[in-house]
């Protein structure tokens, strides 16, 4: 006899915490929702999470949605509205510019986003969306708006998936503490703590004979590295 597996909801529920970001995850298609939504409390008896989302709160069982790094939120389509989305109000301006909100009305977006969320197939989506705005926006440009709309939110499941693989800290490349920086770090000239993430600042230490040495310096937990000791993509010194 086939045995089968349960999820154990009250052991999933410990990975959550209010303030967590999280994706609602589409058991029909296996893709992720396009909006962002962060947590608003976690119920630990039942298995589930209240989520605040761009257009409401909502509660779901926690295996239908995972939890995101906050560091790549900004991977997402912009949600058209920030109000409940404290320290990332920076992206309002990325809004305006990703959708052709001159044409198009944002709550038109926002209305169309949430037919995915709801798990709508593309054309369902449309057709959705053409009974309520086919009398204000032409026909093909309206199709070729949820056809955006559904392709950006496609590729946002991709970029999760490479995100986890992408570092975000230099890290120990050999034995002579060499660390290896990455490509935001080459960009900003500066390297993030190893240890706790925090971007380093410049340092000098002068020792007793008067010989100074070049490190960069963590200001939170002030781990120290060589200057000369980091390293490109390549392998060879950075020089900064």
């Amino acid at each position: 006899m086939e045995k089968l597996a349960f999820i154990d909801y009250w052991k999933l529920v410990k990975d959550f915490s209010v303030g967590d970001f999280v994706q609602r995850l589409l058991p029909s298609s296996g893709d992720l929702s396009p909006f962002v939504g962060r947590v608003t409390a976690v119920h630990r008896g039942t298995g589930y999470v209240d989520v605040q989302w761009p257009f409401g709160n909502e509660r779901h069982s926690v295996d239908d949605v995972v939890v995101l790094n906050p560091k790549f939120v900004r991977y997402f389509p912009p949600a058209l509205n920030f109000s409940w989305y404290p320290g990332l109000d920076t992206l309002k301006e990325a809004s305006k510019s990703a959708w052709n909100t001159a044409v198009f009305h944002p709550e038109f977006y926002l209305a169309c986003a949430q037919q995915w969320h709801k798990g709508a197939s593309e054309v369902s989506a449309y057709d959705e969306l053409w009974h309520r705005y086919g009398s204000q926006y032409p026909d093909e440009a309206l199709r070729r708006e949820v056809q955006l709309m559904y392709n950006v939110a496609r590729n946002a499941t991709d970029l999760r998936i490479q995100a986890h693989a992408v570092r975000i800290a230099s890290y120990w490349v050999a034995q002579n503490r060499q660390y290896r920086v990455t490509q935001v770090e080459i960009e900003k000239r500066k390297p993030n703590c190893p240890k706790c993430g925090v971007m380093m600042r410049r340092a000098v230490y002068k020792m007793d004979k008067g010989s100074r040495i070049k490190l960069f310096a963590c200001p939170k937990c002030l781990f120290l590295i060589k200057r000369e000791s980091l390293m490109g993509p390549g392998g060879l010194s950075v020089g900064w």
